[in-house]
């Protein structure tokens, strides 16, 4: 973030020192823009077309976390830009084997999916013979 654009949009900004400092902790940046929505998650979605291509849209995410798989399907092609119709401007039906409810991505946690192997391995370790001392 240059120097500038930071003190311009800090200035454009009014909100309360509080949204300003997370702003700067979750997104890096001072950002400004137009509220486009909300989701069922509590995630929100902003939009300024002011921005370079590729900064115009981005998500003020709900926890402090922030997981892309936090995206619903209907926000998804948005902030992707394969829409240009935000979700809560129009009804969007998801499809019955889309439907699913989301869940963290557990991958490089202690939660994540390790595999098991049910063969005997071929190698086996040395077992040292220990004899008792005289």
């Amino acid at each position: 973030m240059s120097l500038v654009r930071a003190v311009k949009n800090f200035v454009k900004l009014a909100s309360t020192p509080k949204d300003l400092w997370r702003s700067c902790l979750y997104i890096g940046d001072f950002k400004v823009g137009t509220l486009v929505g909300t989701d069922k998650y509590g995630n929100r979605y902003y939009e300024n077309n002011d921005e370079n291509f590729g900064r115009e849209r981005w998500i003020d995410y709900a926890k402090g976390d922030y997981d892309a798989s936090q995206i619903p399907p209907e926000w998804h092609g948005w902030i992707h830009k394969s829409s240009e119709r935000a979700p809560n401007n129009y009804e969007f039906t998801v499809h019955k084997w889309n439907a699913q409810d989301y869940y963290p991505n557990y991958t490089g946690t202690d939660k994540a999916y390790k595999s098991y192997s049910t063969t005997k391995p071929k190698i086996s370790a040395w077992e040292p013979e220990v004899k008792p001392r005289v």
